[in-house]
């Protein structure tokens, strides 16, 4: 806050400094008491004491006294600008936004001539979204100040916002025209930039790209500062794409490209935009083309004017896949070997060159991906070995040239090796990996030869996905191992900690994927490119408790990344800048509901599922088609050609997903609303029609027919992928299964029939469907812990992740169960209240209910304890099966691609650990969900 200095002589301000003070130390307690202490010295009647002392109470928690000391103040219509201040802080951390704006619109009645008091009523509005307020804000202050100019804008930003924010013809017709008229009128008497770049809007949304080229071209452009030059540049280009004028914007950006001739974006749209205006004006490229002649001298000349860069050398390359008439595959592999032979010490040629693997011939040995290596393997230096009188920055310039031979070998060939050449090439890299680590660097740099350890960690990789997928974790732990060890020598190396929580998660170790996200620290924009990593494992992961606070975490980013935007937008109008997760709220609905406690009912209510309300068969279905995949899986070190298809079909899995859960949650919430329709009227007829459409949207799902679902077991991860997908494998462990039966049960067990005497209760068998989908689901997992129907037998080790997420699936189908057992005791709640002869069937209906679900419920909860109890004798063992030798990590003598003994126990024991966390904790969730 900032003390109002109007009067510093004033004991009245003496004392309610003392207040701010506190505030901005933090110390909530003894601003309480100062608040306290001048309210008694003034007899109560100091508003602004009030105000604090209320936002005061709130910051220290106590809440209810806040509300009540906010509501003395709120009774008081006051213009104080220290009580409005004190006011709009207490509103805006109590999430109250709207109640600002009703304060600032009683201080403006008692002050309408206030240019500060409308001001802060304008930007009121401008946080609850308000624009048609905004307008007539505006519109007062301008014409309490006509000579300044911002006020008038921000009338016609505020009629350019209704019109995007209805659409249609109203605002075609009538609102974007009239923020035309209005920028129009005083385009002679615009003085800003930002004026300037507004009336463009308004052009722009109108389609009136030849007003704005007219504008960038005129006196207003004058108004433009030097600063914006390059986004003057881009809008022209852009205006001139609207336009179709293809040549004016190829020659536009061949320019462009002068300013940045090694810009790589800036490369592939000028050759883009040069190819359409070529094509447009004559037909398609042939070989021998004048035009392809001419872009091909273009780009010579700008490589020969700087024959240091990389961007014209791959834009040669870049224009034979864009126009493949020019493109020979001997002529594509001698510039690619030209290229690697001129930048091979740098980073990142490999994915450079990867990129272009299309242009290079399978068929033809003379052209193919191997004869390229072929070529340059001769020109690669021998594997350096660092050493304390080596050249550092020659070894790491030969280092990186191997790295990057071995990285485009990867991507190029990309095929599967038989197990002694992946266990030859694996020896070599780490080796080579051990014998180029560098001594003192510091924490947070980097070892060199990490990038060797990444790449024999995607063979073992591969080798799981292709050889034993089905038959053993080996090659996952492997991989586990050789990353711990490569951790210890770089700690900042998020490559390996990212690669290492693919792994776990892949075995189902939530906890030490957890610890490794935690290292990351992942914050802000990163939650949306990064946190898929772990945020999508939270469904096929055990530990609840865990996956509830990372989801909590990260929607609340999303909450108060919200609140972080609304006072932008603030800030925008004041300095005249007119130009900002689903899945997380979804997850953390399941995830609540799951925790919820006994009485699951209450938990559906309290958790607010799903997002709408209405009850209608038409009820609306969230819009995830519109949704934007922030995910960026180029993060997690691959070298594959086939990454950008991946990365496709993870998107249509992630909307399919989303659908699915949406799906859930709408079921539980028609569930819980058709039984409390039978515990009122004694039948579900307002609810029937709704839960009938939900029903079929389901089974279309399950059944594939929206085009989103995948096979039933494909529930392998893509190699390019850095987790599997979670809906095939909710498909496979029969989860789906349950929600339509469970919809049928309650459309069936009342008759439709208000009259509760004489409606009869339903028979026992017709929970039948539902407990036989359960107990498929059930059989599956006893098969996973016995062998031979013994319980105690030694569950199957392989592919624990995939074992894991059935079993999660089982809980979240027992949590069903119980919410199935709780409504049918609340549907029929009326009937028990009748006489003890009438209500006798309906309790004998209650108890067999209980009873058939509560000993699925028991089974489910012994498979899972026998499961436990292996695993928690496993843990300690990792330690004794390494000899309990006193090796430390990252030390040891070269042992070929062979890991050291304590990473091994290292990782061994935090598997074991974290299986049994998972386990117990989904044990004492199905014992707690049916406690009572």
């Amino acid at each position: 806050f900032i003390l109002q200095q109007n009067n510093k002589s004033d004991p009245r301000e003496r004392r309610l400094k003392a207040i701010y003070d506190a505030l901005d130390a933090g110390n909530n307690k003894k601003a309480i008491q100062e608040a306290e202490k001048v309210l008694r010295k003034e007899a109560g009647d100091s508003l602004c004491a009030k105000a604090l002392r209320a936002l005061a109470l709130l910051r220290y928690g106590r809440l209810d006294e806040a509300t009540a000391a906010a509501s003395e103040v709120e009774r008081v219509d006051t213009s104080e600008e220290s009580v409005l201040q004190a006011m709009t802080y207490f509103y805006k951390e109590s999430h109250r936004l709207d109640l600002i704006a009703a304060m600032y619109e009683r201080a403006v009645q008692q002050q309408p001539k206030s240019e500060d008091l409308l001001t802060s009523l304008f930007m009121a509005h401008v946080r609850v979204l308000d624009h048609k307020k905004q307008q007539l804000t505006a519109a007062k202050l301008h014409r309490l100040a006509p000579s300044k100019n911002p006020y008038y804008f921000w009338s016609v930003m505020s009629v350019l916002m209704q019109a995007t924010e209805c659409g249609g013809e109203l605002a075609s017709k009538m609102l974007l025209p009239l923020a035309a008229k209005m920028a129009e009128a005083f385009r002679d008497r615009m003085n800003a930039e930002a004026e300037v770049q507004l009336y463009l809007m308004v052009l722009e949304m109108q389609e009136r790209f030849e007003d704005c080229l007219a504008t960038l071209d005129g006196p207003l452009s004058s108004l433009l500062s030097p600063q914006s030059t390059e986004m003057t540049r881009q809008q022209r280009m852009g205006y001139l794409e609207k336009l179709g004028r293809k040549q004016e914007l190829a020659d536009a950006r061949w320019e462009d490209l002068t300013t940045e001739p090694n810009d790589w974006a800036r490369w592939q749209s000028c050759i883009q935009s040069s190819i359409n205006a070529d094509i447009s004006q004559g037909g398609d490229y042939v070989e021998a083309d004048p035009r392809l002649s001419e872009l091909q001298s273009r780009i010579d000349a700008i490589a020969a004017e700087h024959p240091g860069l990389s961007g014209p050398c791959l834009a040669r390359l870049e224009l034979m896949r864009r126009c493949p008439v020019s493109c020979r595959p001997e002529t594509a592999l001698s510039l690619m070997r030209s290229y690697f032979e001129a930048f091979a010490s740098r980073p990142a040629v490999a994915s450079d060159l990867l990129q272009f693997r299309s242009l290079l011939s399978d068929t033809d040995e003379n052209s193919s991906p191997a004869k390229l290596l072929e070529l340059i393997r001769p020109g690669l230096p021998e594997w350096p070995k660092a050493a304390a009188d080596a050249d550092r920055q020659q070894l790491v310039r030969d280092l990186t040239a191997r790295i990057n031979y071995e990285q485009l070998s990867r991507g190029l060939l990309n095929k599967p090796m038989d197990a002694e050449q992946r266990n030859a090439k694996v020896a070599e890299l780490i080796q080579a990996y051990r014998a180029n680590l560098l001594d003192g660097l510091r924490p947070t740099e980097v070892q060199p030869a990490d990038d060797l350890l990444l790449l024999a960690v995607s063979l073992h990789y591969d080798a799981w996905l292709v050889e034993d997928a089905k038959q053993s974790e080996t090659h996952l732990l492997q991989a586990l191992y050789l990353l711990d060890e490569g951790l210890s020598g770089s700690p900042s190396n998020y490559n390996i900690m990212l690669w290492m929580i693919r792994l776990f998660i892949a075995l189902g170790a939530w906890t030490p994927a957890s610890n490794l996200y935690e290292r990351l620290d992942v914050k802000q924009i990163l939650l949306e490119s990064v946190g898929f990593v772990l945020s999508r494992q939270v469904a096929r992961c055990g530990l609840l408790s865990q996956g509830l606070v990372m989801l909590n975490n990260t929607a609340m980013f999303y909450k108060n990344n919200w609140r972080d935007i609304v006072e932008h937008l603030c800030t925008a109008y004041r300095i005249g800048n007119f130009r900002k997760s689903v899945f997380c709220g979804l997850e953390l609905r399941h995830q609540s509901l799951l925790l919820s406690g006994p009485n699951i009912v209450e938990g559906v209510y309290e958790m607010g599922a799903p997002p709408e309300s209405s009850s209608s068969a038409e009820s609306p279905q969230p819009a995830f088609d519109g949704l934007v995949d922030g995910r960026d899986f180029r993060l997690v070190r691959e070298f594959r050609s086939d990454l950008l298809a991946a990365t496709a079909d993870a998107s249509r899995r992630a909307r399919a997903w989303l659908l699915y859960r949406s799906l859930g949650l709408r079921c539980v919430s028609h569930l819980t609303r058709m039984a409390t329709e039978m515990a009122s009227t004694g039948s579900v007829t307002k609810q029937a029609d709704a839960a009938r459409a939900l029903k079929q949207q389901l089974m279309e799902q399950s059944a594939g027919s929206t085009g989103d679902s995948l096979p039933a077991f494909d529930i392998e991860p893509h190699p390019c992928l850095p987790y599997p997908a979670c809906l095939p494998a909710h498909f496979a462990a029969g989860s789906q299964a349950l929600l339509a039966p469970a919809i049928d049960y309650f459309l069936n067990l009342l008759p439709p029939s208000t009259d509760n005497s004489s409606a009869g209760v339903a028979d026992a068998s017709s929970i039948d469907p539902l407990l036989e989908s359960f107990d498929a689901q059930l059989a599956a997992v006893e098969v996973i812990n016995a062998d031979g129907g013994s319980a105690a037998t030694a569950p199957v080790e392989p592919l624990f992740g995939q074992q894991l997420q059935r079993l999660s699936c089982l809980c979240e189908s027992a949590c069903l169960l119980s919410l199935v057992h709780e409504l049918t005791a609340v549907a029929l709640a009326g009937k028990l209240a009748m006489s003890k002869k009438q209500r006798r069937p309906y309790e004998t209906f209650c108890r067999t209910v209980r009873s058939r679900i509560g000993d699925r419920i028991n089974r489910a909860a012994a498979a899972l304890e026998a499961l436990e109890a292996v695993w928690k004798a496993k843990i300690g063992q990792a330690w004794t099966d390494a000899d309990g030798q006193e090796e430390t990590v990252g030390v040891g003598g070269d042992d070929g691609g062979q890991p050291k003994r304590r990473c091994r126990a290292k990782v061994d024991e935090l598997l074991c650990q974290s299986r049994c966390r998972c386990l117990g904790e989904m044990l004492n969730l199905l014992r707690f969900r049916f406690s009572n």
